[in-house]
């Protein structure tokens, strides 16, 4: 098998899970992550200067800082609000995608783009198709894809509705991807939907186990080590602080310096 992505999304959305991340990187397991890049302005100058680091621009349009919030366009949006959303108010979006990826570009200065998307909205159909036409003007290499290769479930996460839910959230995306004809996103196959906020020892041995048997070269594994504290319960609406401070989070930090995922990655 050739290279594995261990990777974090949601670096940038605060200070504390920022860090924590960081912390990762630069001591743990994770060799990639995906960067917000209009809440924690402070945590990209340290991350510019790590090396041997995959960078990607995570782009967010469903938990935007309060001050884009004011507009009441881009305001409380969803995949779903997102899935759905008037034809007039596209534009807008397009607009607040724009200005991400110039952002991003400006601050990490990549020779190619790489993008996905916080709670998989670049795989919201209209937005997949306009970052595949602006493929060659931003220099876009790789666009995550999160049409996830679907693995026989444990018998524990059938009666586990957690499982159930990013089950379906897995068929969703397999719909949409399809009814695209399958564009090509240049990507290393993923996963991290199915295990979503449940991730262990036991959930990336048996995903390692399945890239293998596949022979799949290029892979990515998701986690979500970012968490926060109470301190920052104000950066925060109540269902986002509630997952960002889960003991989910915790334990998929702690899964970062794990002895035993670190000989499994290097085999």
């Amino acid at each position: 098998m050739g290279k594995i992505y261990f990777h974090a999304d949601d670096y940038g959305r605060s200070e504390e899970v920022s860090k924590n991340i960081f912390k990762c990187l630069t001591k743990g397991n994770l060799n990639s992550v995906s960067i917000m890049i209009d809440h924690d302005q402070k945590c990209h100058k340290k991350l510019k200067k790590l090396k041997n680091v995959n960078k990607r621009l995570h782009l967010n349009l469903t938990e935007l800082p309060s001050v884009k919030n004011n507009n009441p366009i881009i305001s409380n949006l969803s995949f779903i609000k997102l899935l759905f959303i008037d034809e007039l108010k596209k534009q807008k979006i397009l607009n607040e995608i724009d200005i991400q990826i110039k952002k991003f570009k400006k601050i990490y200065k990549p020779k190619e783009l790489k993008i996905d998307g916080h709670e998989h909205i670049h795989m919201i159909p209209w937005i997949l198709e306009y970052l595949l036409k602006k493929k060659n003007y931003y220099k876009i290499k790789e666009l995550r894809n999160a049409n996830e290769q679907l693995m026989l479930p444990r018998l524990i996460d059938l009666f586990n509705l957690k499982y159930i839910r990013n089950f379906i959230a897995c068929i969703i995306v397999k719909i949409i991807y399809n009814l695209k004809k399958k564009p090509k996103m240049n990507s290393p196959y993923f996963a991290g939907l199915l295990y979503s906020g449940m991730q262990n020892v036991e959930t990336i041995k048996k995903t390692l186990i399945f890239f293998r048997k596949k022979k799949f070269k290029n892979c990515e594994i998701l986690v979500h080590p970012g968490y926060t504290n109470k301190k920052e319960k104000s950066k925060f609406k109540k269902n986002y602080f509630n997952f960002y401070n889960s003991q989910n989070r915790k334990t998929e930090f702690n899964l970062c310096f794990s002895k035993e995922i670190k000989k499994e990655l290097k085999i």
